[in-house]
């Protein structure tokens, strides 16, 4: 049935407002709604039923309501009821004309079922059709062995575009769009469909303008995704807290072999780097690594997140951060499980420079370490700079400063700090609040924890003797 068709019938009582010129759109199927952007719910070839609730009063967005009908493959939009107050602009009718987009009138007198069922005796055959496409849409999800298979096997049967969208980040987890012209359209459409609350995701599929999907299809669609996604982002939570696990216990006893389980040995003999970045972006981060199957460890450190990235990772994930403008900052390679807390420093001390920067990205200073290597003068400077009287040849500055480098070398964890130095956490803390009052500098303060750190490397550089280094 053509919408020609549909005017043509005499007890329909129905009539062209404007688009007359789509009498020949197809209708498979005539839906009512009123809700405020009814191509969400309407879909191709389906014909929109309203008293006149959804359509806007003002001139403008009624040219943009004719508009997102057609792009949505709507057949036409029928107006019943008894709305007086509902004037249907100039522009809009214009609009309808030049889209060819069908507006009709139907006769209040006539109800919305009788042209429902006008509509559904005729479609019979195409709703068997629909039917098949279904049972297809089931039999994929059954036989696919992941998310990632699912999606792409269903946009290549539907022939639409899918990606599912991480709503935190805008980053797509899964899926993607080419460009109306590698897509072999000439227009591409994107809509976006939400998933239940509990879901930090959204559906978008990409359509060829005018030709979308049939909404029983898209309903269907919709659910098959959502338990991939469902089942996607519960795995992604299990790996992501296993893995945070690991580096928790890498960092806190020093022990590799959890860490090495969940990365390799690779990890070690090619190399790793920690990252340093904001801690609001851990979650994010942490979702998109476990669903991209980065082969990373990540987690928190104080204020910070935490990332260790193999060296074959790290192009990825860098990239990763870069699509989703997380703010990072990179140690030097290390090639030892021992490495991990120094690095976790080091990173923290690159994150303040691209804090200080405005960068995105910052690898541990360069130019600090080639400082340190430049000359033992130089060395000694940054000691007696930074650390000042706590570098003193005396039993209270010595006392002080073991104190103070264990707390940085430990990440500042007062635990396992308290535990090394076999001393009470209330005795760490008078002895650090001493430090900070000899150096002038806060262990907690982020630009201080990065100069402190870089004096305790000279400080060893120097063989912790700086007043007899040559």
């Amino acid at each position: 049935m053509t919408i020609g068709d549909l005017v043509a019938i005499d007890t329909l009582r129905t009539d062209y407002l404007a688009g007359g010129a789509g009498r020949d759109r197809r209708v498979l199927w005539a839906h009512s709604c009123e809700l405020v952007e009814p191509w969400l719910w309407v879909g191709r070839d389906e014909l929109l039923m309203t008293v006149g609730f959804c359509v806007p009063k003002d001139a403008a967005a009624q040219v943009q309501f004719v508009r997102e009908l057609h792009a949505a493959g709507v057949a036409g939009a029928t107006i019943g009821g008894r709305d007086d107050a509902l004037v249907l602009s100039p522009d809009m009718c214009a609009e309808a004309d030049r889209l060819g987009f069908p507006i009709l009138r139907t006769d209040p007198s006539v109800p919305w079922s009788a042209i429902s069922q006008h509509v559904a005796a005729a479609a019979m055959s195409s709703q068997t059709s629909h039917v098949l496409t279904l049972a297809r849409v089931y039999e994929i999800a059954a036989a696919a062995r992941s998310p990632r298979g699912v999606v792409a096997e269903l946009a290549k049967v539907l022939g639409v575009q899918l990606a599912i969208i991480d709503r935190e980040t805008g980053v797509p987890l899964l899926g993607g769009f080419a460009s109306a012209a590698e897509a072999g359209v000439g227009e591409l459409r994107i809509r976006a469909h939400r998933f239940s609350e509990r879901h930090p995701a959204e559906l978008e599929i990409g359509e060829a303008v005018g030709d979308g999907l049939n909404s029983m299809v898209l309903v269907h669609l919709k659910r098959v995704v959502e338990v991939e996604v469902d089942r996607m982002l519960l795995e992604a939570e299990s790996r992501a807290m296993e893995r945070e696990m690991a580096l928790n216990h890498l960092l806190g006893s020093g022990d590799g072999r959890g860490a090495e389980s969940l990365l390799g040995v690779d990890a070690v003999r090619q190399g790793y780097r920690v990252l340093a970045l904001q801690e609001a972006a851990v979650v994010g981060v942490a979702r998109l690594t476990a669903v991209r199957g980065n082969n990373v460890l990540l987690g928190r450190s104080s204020e910070h997140g935490v990332m260790l990235v193999p060296a074959a990772e790290l192009e990825d994930v860098q990239d990763l951060l870069r699509e989703m403008r997380v703010r990072a900052g990179a140690s030097r390679a290390s090639e030892g499980w021992g490495d991990a807390r120094g690095a976790v420093a080091e990173a923290v001390s690159a994150l303040v420079d691209a804090q200080q920067a405005g960068a995105d990205w910052a690898e541990f200073s360069a130019a600090q370490v080639s400082l340190l290597a430049r000359s033992a003068r130089e060395a000694r400077e940054i000691v007696e700079a930074v650390l000042g009287s706590l570098a003193e040849h005396t039993l209270r500055a010595a006392t002080l400063r073991t104190t103070l480098f264990c707390y940085l070398r430990n990440d500042r964890s007062w635990a396992r700090s308290a535990a090394e130095l076999g001393v009470h956490r209330q005795t760490l803390a008078y002895r650090l609040r001493q430090a900070e009052s000899m150096t002038g500098r806060s262990a907690s303060r982020s630009e201080d924890i990065s100069a402190l750190w870089i004096a305790l490397q000279a400080w060893e550089w120097l063989g912790q003797d700086p007043d007899t280094a040559k």
